[in-house]
């Protein structure tokens, strides 16, 4: 293919002008950085777009230092910083081709959406919405490999909120801008050497994140976009009163960070939303947890870089999501995993 810097390696990547695509990220730049030759692609072939920026990034403090030369960031300077960065994300989106009417901004709490997805529906119920009203059939949104927080605590969200949805059968596709290279069956979405200049001029328009963060920003905006397929949702019948499974750990980490165990859990079609610490020793813990017909038994036991779960409960559990959570102020926002969904099989 003549000026085309990629390959797409695998097949089911079909952008046409039926096409409705939407885009959800968490922060102004994951737009560019993950999805710009992705936007390309399919503003030429034709199809409908929207943007649904979650956050404005506004929790950014050590570029806004940098740049307003000042250490104390309160409530009126992190509203100015958002509106800075919703600009950017607008100019960068403009040179990519996006209408301004194709974008949408929530304005969530930067780096609480952990915090958000744990306290309410809220966030789901905003996603429901949403979706009904553009009606995608193809959803791209971070995976839930990705190692940020609030890129894999929206990947939960959207899945809450398409279970909940009549496009719960949509197409989504995952991307990783924090974390590991997804898997070999990864899509690859080809770009021209044209789309790929318009990707790197549209990443300049973050000039606040650049910065302090150049090299990183270009490093993360010169590679292949790479999007892997989600799996088939959980189908109604495939129900269980029992679930085992296991997460990476460290007892080491323990001693530095206080953790708890991170739990959403569909009880007979009820939501649970519910956490608990993590034993400091290796010894079997077991506690219930919820209530009435949500009420929940879970057994922990760990080893020193295995944690052993399990759930029972007397009514069908559905989809499970868990994560392990370090606590307290957070100098590395990075996790070493984020949430992690567990598929529900009969004993």
């Amino acid at each position: 293919m003549r000026g085309c810097r990629w390959f797409s390696m695998t097949q089911g990547l079909d952008l046409h002008n039926n096409t409705r695509l939407l885009v959800l990220v968490p922060h102004p730049d994951d737009e560019t950085l993950a999805t710009g030759g992705l936007i390309q692609v399919a503003l030429a072939a034709g199809a409908s777009l929207r943007i649904v920026i979650v956050t404005d990034g506004d929790n950014n403090p050590w570029p806004q230092r940098w740049l307003e030369k000042r250490w104390r960031i309160n409530a009126t300077a992190r509203a100015r910083w958002g509106a800075r960065r919703r600009n950017e994300a607008a100019e960068a989106l403009a040179m990519l081709g996006v209408a301004a009417t194709d974008i949408r901004h929530y304005g969530w709490p930067d780096q609480g959406l952990t915090a958000s997805l744990m306290r309410d529906a809220l966030g789901e119920d905003q996603l429901v919405a949403e979706i009904a009203d553009f009606a995608p059939d193809l959803i791209v949104a971070p995976s839930l490999e990705d190692r940020h927080p609030d890129h894999s605590a929206l990947r939960v969200m959207l899945e809450l909120a398409l279970a909940r949805s009549p496009q719960a059968a949509c197409a989504r596709l995952g991307f990783v801008v924090h974390g590991p290279t997804p898997a070999e069956d990864a899509l690859v979405v080809a770009i021209s050497t044209e789309q790929e200049r318009l990707k790197q001029h549209a990443l300049q328009a973050h000039a606040s994140q650049l910065v302090l963060s150049s090299k990183r920003m270009h490093r993360l905006c010169q590679r292949v976009e790479r999007f892997q397929p989600s799996p088939a949702p959980v189908l109604a019948g495939i129900l269980a009163d029992h679930l085992a499974w296991q997460m990476p750990w460290s007892r080491r980490r323990l001693r530095l960070h206080a953790q708890a165990l991170y739990l959403l859990v569909e009880i007979d079609g009820q939501l649970l939303r519910t956490s608990v610490r993590l034993p400091n020793g290796s010894a079997i813990v077991e506690v219930q947890l919820g209530f009435g017909q949500r009420a929940l038994d879970l057994r922990m036991q760990a080893s020193t870089d295995t944690l052993l779960l399990a759930v029972s409960s007397r009514h069908a559990i559905g989809r499970v999501y868990a994560k392990i959570e370090r606590l307290g102020a957070r100098v590395v926002i990075y996790d070493r995993q984020g949430w992690v969904a567990v598929q529900a099989s009969r004993r």
